[in-house]
């Protein structure tokens, strides 16, 4: 009996993962769409990543390497944007302290709780984020994230996307939507 129970969950868990990979293969998609409408020249994304706030809203983030006529696109496009300030804002991840699977194409990666929050021992719920497909360039995206050094371009054109960033010195370009 026990068997049979796991078995189930096995089965349910596995089917989850695949409706959940089917949802991000067209967010992702969708997303790059969108990016190329907005900078022709982005290459293919190297990190795409998920991460939830409180019930069901958070951001799903695709990461680009940063080439320099992508680069002069934003900087032009963010000369005439009324907010210029540089910001830490950012939808970011902090390094993985433990890592668990999620689905056939990701993980789910528990960082290190702020010190308030510690001794709850609760990763999940303290800025945990899901990595979808290659984890290669994670480290990258944690460095560019860890110095909080970005230029942001807000997006008031899509409802479902916020902003790009890009961190000039990891070479990055981040672009930034809503989960709602």
């Amino acid at each position: 009996m026990i068997a049979m129970i796991m078995m189930l969950y096995l089965s349910l868990s596995i089917w989850l993962g695949n409706i959940r990979d089917h949802v991000n293969e067209a967010r992702l998609a969708q997303s790059e769409q969108y990016d190329r409408q907005r900078f022709p020249s982005l290459t293919q994304p190297i990190f795409f990543y998920q991460r939830m706030h409180v019930g069901d809203s958070g951001n799903w983030v695709v990461v680009y390497p940063l080439d320099e006529h992508t680069k002069k696109q934003f900087l032009l496009r963010l000369q005439h944007q009324e907010n210029q300030n540089e910001s830490t804002q950012m939808e970011c991840i902090k390094p993985t302290v433990k890592k668990r699977w999620k689905s056939w194409h990701s993980n789910i990666h528990y960082v290190q709780p702020a010190e308030w929050l510690r001794a709850h021992n609760d990763y999940k719920a303290h800025d945990s984020f899901i990595v979808y497909g290659s984890e290669k360039p994670i480290k990258t995206v944690e460095q560019a994230c860890s110095q909080q050094n970005f230029l942001r371009l807000n997006d008031a054109e899509n409802y479902a996307h916020d902003y790009w960033a890009i961190s000039e010195s990891q070479a990055l370009l981040f672009s930034v939507y809503k989960i709602r």
